[in-house]
């Protein structure tokens, strides 16, 4: 099937997108690297203009200090968003930073922080450091980490009615399948496999219990650490009332998220349908009915112009806007198209 019209992929082909041109040339075209389109698409990849921005700001956020993490101008962000434009990590403004990054390992942490572990792994990846010995022992032990506990036990789950974190089910599926077949281990695969099932049990998108309402009051309702015995924690106090709510009403049905309906790029910590269809995708996972709605999903935002629009958006909270909110969006199409034409679906 071909999800796209010429019209369409002459705008995808255009020059002041090169990360874009490149993957449509590459994974909708399946032109070889051998290509001279292809490689000058590869070469202007630092001429991308949000790319270049953000290296305009590179003395502002390239500390390692408490800032790091800020949201969404610190190191770490700056570090995921150019390599999901595809930016060059050998880059003399990038490579200093990327390799002090990866000496210190301070982005490792050894309790939760799954997704901002596997956003800087692919990134790591996607900025050219796929065989760095440091980002192959962090995605071996991720992996490890997510086998050991059957899925993503994280703090952030502290208060949640849910026992372990959903929404980075992608980023670290994404992380997986970014590195390389001939390197990746036994338990990198086991943990791809038991990500795709799960993603595919919750049918992408359903994974809110339906008694989190009923479980939100109970929060609301949480004494103050001055208000319980003695050696009692807040925490340890919704743990216990966790328990006994789980007992006595259970999680109920499954609910969809619907933040995920609002497609994004870039996006951040958490995820949304199209990237996680176009996680399963480049897993190479085949069509499946729990996959169906999504799909459906995905092709009903396709407009009369067979583009995508950027309904949700970063813009004005990072150092540069990447395009325009309501606007049809070249990341989108180019991701929902892949994923179209990955599982053959047309409506």
């Amino acid at each position: 099937m071909q999800a796209y019209t010429k019209k369409v992929l002459d705008w995808l082909l255009e020059d002041n997108n090169p990360p874009v041109k490149y993957l449509t040339l590459t994974n909708l075209l399946h032109k070889p690297e051998s290509d001279p389109i292809v490689r000058n698409a590869h070469t202007a990849r630092m001429t991308y203009q949000v790319t270049e921005k953000i290296l305009e700001h590179r003395h502002e956020f390239s500390k390692i200090d408490s800032k790091e993490y800020w949201k969404y101008t610190g190191l770490y962000w700056q570090i995921i968003f150019l390599g999901q434009f595809l930016a060059d990590g050998h880059d003399p403004r990038l490579k200093p930073i990327i390799d002090q990054l990866l000496l210190t390992r301070q982005w490792i942490s050894q309790q939760g922080g799954h997704c901002l572990t596997a956003n800087l792994l692919t990134a790591f990846m996607q900025l050219g450091y796929a065989e760095n010995t440091v980002v192959l022992s962090e995605i071996e032990s991720l992996a490890q980490r997510y086998m050991r506990d059957r899925g993503i036990v994280c703090t952030a789950m502290d208060y949640s009615l849910m026992p372990e974190c959903y929404m980075a089910l992608p980023k670290l599926l994404l992380c997986f399948t970014r590195s390389q077949d001939t390197l990746r281990s036994a338990v990198v695969s086991d943990a791809t496999d038991h990500i795709i099932k799960t993603i595919t049990r919750y049918e992408v998108y359903k994974y809110v219990p339906e008694n989190k309402k009923d479980w939100s009051k109970i929060l609301e309702s949480a004494p103050n650490k001055n208000q319980l015995p003695a050696g009692v924690t807040v925490k340890s106090w919704v743990s216990e009332q966790r328990k006994i709510f789980i007992e006595q009403k259970g999680l109920g049905l499954y609910k969809a998220k619907n933040g995920w309906l609002k497609f994004g790029f870039p996006l951040h910590y958490n995820s949304d349908i199209l990237e996680t269809m176009y996680a399963l995708a480049r897993a190479g996972v085949k069509k499946h009915a729990n996959l169906q709605e999504s799909l459906q999903i995905i092709f009903s935002k396709k407009n009369n112009q067979g583009t995508w629009i950027l309904e949700n958006s970063l813009n004005g909270k990072m150092w540069t806007d990447v395009e325009e909110k309501k606007k049809p969006s070249k990341w989108l199409t180019y991701f929902a198209l892949y994923v179209l034409t990955h599982f053959n679906f047309d409506g």
